[in-house]
């Protein structure tokens, strides 16, 4: 059996991650809430319940249509990472494949065209759908576990040399609100640097608004300052025991490894002082490589995980129709992660 949530019954999804004990913030309808700025359409959590076990599987239904006026749908995992969550009482490959065939019928009856999937790196849900999906892997993503690497010194080491080059950094915890004008002047400065700067996840104003009043609690800021200027600062995303990266930017290039790696340090102190477990930094992206250095890996004190996405197409004609169209929307849904 399956039963679809939308995220008006905020109870009802809040009670099926419970059940699976799932604390991740990105499955959150919270999360949803502002993930829907990026991509419109309609918020749902498709729970999955037989002998062999439960899938929890929260996404985005976007309508598309074709050139020739036809409605159609597809489905995509917002930004960040998601996709299902499986809890198998016996065989995983049986729940698995039972899941995906109830799932695909569903796809077929609501004219849905394809599905695309950002999975969850901590959670390794990718591997288990490898025999149903077209899988992709991307890049590394890396992880400090915060007691250890507090006790180990590797904290206080960099520190030590970082701040040594430049003294006058002020590394604060700020308020998400009341600086939120001052992020957004440094994060579309880094963004116009940058290649990517028209990309599908070039956030606007109104998505920062959405996170700030879904995330509340969840959701942290902190900046660096130089001679009393903000210069650079970063959201980052908080529930369970984890930590998550979201945004950061930046007033230029230069010095910006240096106070980059401050801020994560200072996000890493609060959250072991918080009782955190990890601060997932995430992968080292062209654009990040600071001086072609790959800095969150060589912060990270945990084996690397992959980050995968996973495509399947369910009406091939309609697929290639709307991929073959000149058109923006169509080619940022399909080709731009």
């Amino acid at each position: 059996m399956f039963e679809l949530i939308s995220i008006q019954q905020h109870s009802r999804w809040q009670k099926i991650l419970d059940s699976l004990q799932i604390t991740d913030i990105y499955y959150t309808s919270q999360y949803f809430f502002s993930a829907l700025k990026l991509d419109p359409g309609e918020a749902l959590l498709f729970y999955y319940k037989d002998e062999e076990g439960e899938v929890a599987y929260p996404y985005i239904k976007r309508h598309i249509t074709n050139s020739r006026g036809n409605t159609y749908f597809d489905i995509t995992t917002p930004f960040g990472y998601g996709g299902p969550v499986v809890k198998a009482e016996n065989d995983y490959a049986k729940l698995i494949a039972n899941f995906r065939g109830t799932f695909t019928e569903y796809c077929h009856k609501e004219k849905i065209v394809a599905e695309y999937i950002r999975f969850h790196p901590l959670k390794g849900n990718a591997l288990f759908f490898k025999e149903h999906l077209k899988l992709s892997a991307l890049y590394e993503t890396f992880t400090i576990r915060l007691r250890d690497y507090f006790a180990s010194g590797a904290a206080t080491q960099l520190s030590d040399g970082s701040f040594g080059k430049n003294s006058d950094l002020v590394i604060k915890k700020l308020g998400t609100v009341r600086h939120m004008f001052e992020f957004l002047v440094l994060y579309y400065s880094a963004a116009r640097r940058r290649e990517e700067s028209d990309s599908y996840y070039f956030f606007t104003n109104d998505y920062f608004e959405t996170l700030i009043s879904s995330m509340g609690p969840n959701l942290h800021l902190f900046g660096a300052y130089h001679d009393n200027k903000l210069v650079s600062a970063c959201y980052v995303l908080s529930m369970g025991d984890t930590i998550y990266f979201h945004l950061e930017g930046s007033l230029s290039n230069a010095d910006n490894e240096i106070t980059m790696q401050q801020l994560l340090l200072k996000v890493a102190e609060w959250g072991e002082e918080n009782y955190y477990a990890y601060f997932h930094l995430g992968g080292d992206f062209q654009g990040d490589v600071y001086s072609g250095k790959p800095m969150k890996k060589e912060m990270a004190n945990c084996e690397p995980e992959v980050f995968y996405i996973g495509q399947k197409v369910y009406d091939q004609e309609v697929y290639n129709q709307l991929v073959a169209l000149e058109d923006h929307d169509i080619v940022r849904r399909y080709r731009n992660v």
